[in-house]
């Protein structure tokens, strides 16, 4: 029981500590803490871009494409050419290596590069991803 007591005691005295003596390393940790990189964790767009290429690999479980060398994240629904919403599996199925593609892609902070819109040549379809 004594020996709780005092733990409990340590404890509240070095939690006590740390919070008066916040100010004296704040200015430290706020860099890190308080003023994360944008860049680095947010989904924010850094910038659209197009590309005509071929599809290398089309890999289902981590929802990638390689196209020309880039792998690009395929999360999400779409809206297929008929109008009717899919998932992301469904349109990855639709997909082969070798097939000739439009893709248009951005690049999403720590996610990396992220397909917005498909055309598969082959079959002339046209996928977009859905908001």
């Amino acid at each position: 029981m004594i020996m709780g007591y005092k733990l409990g005691l340590t404890i509240s005295v070095i939690i006590g500590f740390l919070i008066a003596s916040f100010p004296l390393y704040a200015d430290t940790l706020s860099s890190h803490l308080w003023n994360m990189s944008l860049n680095e964790y947010s989904e924010e767009s850094r910038g659209t871009h197009s590309m005509h290429g071929t599809i290398e690999k089309v890999d289902l479980e981590n929802s990638e494409i390689t196209v020309n060398g880039i792998v690009i994240k395929v999360v999400g629904t779409w809206t297929a050419p008929n109008g009717s919403v899919i998932w992301y599996g469904d349109l990855l199925k639709a997909l082969s290596p070798g097939d000739s593609v439009i893709v248009k892609y951005s690049q999403r902070g720590r996610w990396g590069y992220m397909l917005d819109e498909i055309t598969i040549e082959r079959t002339g379809e046209h996928y977009v991803k859905s908001t």
